[in-house]
């Protein structure tokens, strides 16, 4: 079975043997009150690669969403992107369940979220929170956002789990991720002083199964020491901290040759869905952005769904992903360890289910060729 399904988008997998032995698994002791040796010198270390003052790892992005909303909450006015990651929400979910009002933006829409910023909700300064992506992987526009939440004394909270370890500082005609791999702020040119704290996931690029948040020395310093995870769960556990800086290792070594994989990898992918797209597959939508998770829908649900069951009956596993409005879309996630003939393959594949899916009803083909290609949200 090919599988295209896994966001592991560097392909690093931390085998045991490259962590080392360890004498336990977890301290068993509160983060805030001793938290485990090497957490801190991830931390930092973390906070470095993001461009960031300081940092904090935790076991989840759940337990650092539960940290930042709690403290967030009794100071600022929380203004949601509506289409942010589940993760994110439940933890927003959490203090609007102790009665903590949250307004919601439309996906991407800075206008919108100007309105809501000037509203000013009893005078507390806003606390921005978005992905760093938009719904089809382009980045959002984190400097506009910055200055909106400057202007009346806010902070800006991304979830930038999808592209740690993807984008990097100076992106550029011949390298448009960057280099260094270090994420939203080094992407968007802004200073470590900046009032940004950058929440991630380490379960992509990085592999590892663990979380950080970067951010100002002070707002971390804080949250490290009042967050309610932080006072009763552990560090990550051993494993999962020796995987992070294995990650970080392997990053500085390696990390440019990979995400150069990457690219030709998805390059190839794109290339090769467009062909199919004038050929066999009219109706197949594609995402112009280069982020290694592509979502392709076909016109109808029927057709999105017997793609994915088709894809897998010849060998390849994808995801297949229920969207916002209802329809579905096949998600196909490149790694830089997909050599060419795997991506050959999946076009191939495409190709012989495109003959078996079900008919385009007269309603939907009336409008002749659907999204040959996807263009940017806002």
């Amino acid at each position: 079975m090919i599988d295209f399904s896994t966001a592991l988008y560097l392909g690093l997998t931390h085998p045991a043997r490259q962590l080392g032995c360890y004498p336990a698994l977890t301290t068993g002791t509160p983060a805030s009150l001793a938290a485990a040796p090497l957490a801190r010198v991830l931390a930092a270390q973390a906070a470095g690669l993001q461009g960031c003052e300081a940092g904090m790892a935790a076991p989840s992005t759940l337990h650092l969403a539960i940290d930042v909303f709690d403290k967030l909450a009794r100071t600022h006015a929380l203004i949601a992107d509506e289409s942010i990651y589940p993760i994110m929400r439940w933890g927003l979910e959490r203090v609007m369940g102790m009665g903590v009002p949250v307004a919601w933006f439309r996906h991407a829409d800075l206008a919108d979220l100007s309105r809501h910023v000037r509203q000013r909700w009893g005078g507390r300064p806003p606390a921005i929170i978005t992905d760093a992506t938009r719904r089809e992987g382009a980045p959002v526009q984190l400097a506009r956002y910055l200055k909106l939440a400057r202007k009346h004394g806010g902070v800006v909270v991304v979830d930038h789990s999808q592209v740690l370890g993807v984008l990097g500082e100076q992106p550029s005609l011949l390298m448009p991720w960057g280099r260094g791999g270090g994420g939203a702020l080094r992407h968007a040119g802004l200073g470590a002083n900046e009032p940004i704290l950058l929440l991630a996931s380490w379960s992509k690029a990085f592999g590892a199964p663990l979380a950080t948040l970067c951010g100002p020395l002070t707002l971390i310093s804080d949250l490290a020491r009042e967050g309610p995870t932080q006072s009763h769960c552990s560090s990550a556990s051993e494993a999962a901290l020796r995987a992070g800086l294995n990650a970080l290792a392997l990053n500085r070594q390696h990390g440019g040759r990979l995400r150069q994989n990457l690219w030709q990898a998805l390059r190839r992918l794109q290339q090769g869905l467009r062909r199919l797209a004038r050929s066999v597959l009219p109706d197949l939508r594609l995402s112009r952005q280069p982020h290694p998770m592509q979502h392709l829908c076909l016109a109808t649900a029927a057709r999105t769904q017997a793609l994915h069951s088709g894809l897998r009956e010849l060998g390849i596993r994808t995801a297949l992903l229920r969207q916002r409005d209802g329809r579905y879309a096949v998600a196909v996630i490149v790694r830089a360890d997909h050599p060419a003939s795997e991506i050959d393959a999946l076009l191939r594949a495409m190709a012989t289910v495109a003959s078996r899916l079900p008919a385009v009803s007269d309603q939907a083909s009336a409008g002749g060729r659907f999204f040959l290609e996807e263009r940017e949200h806002v």
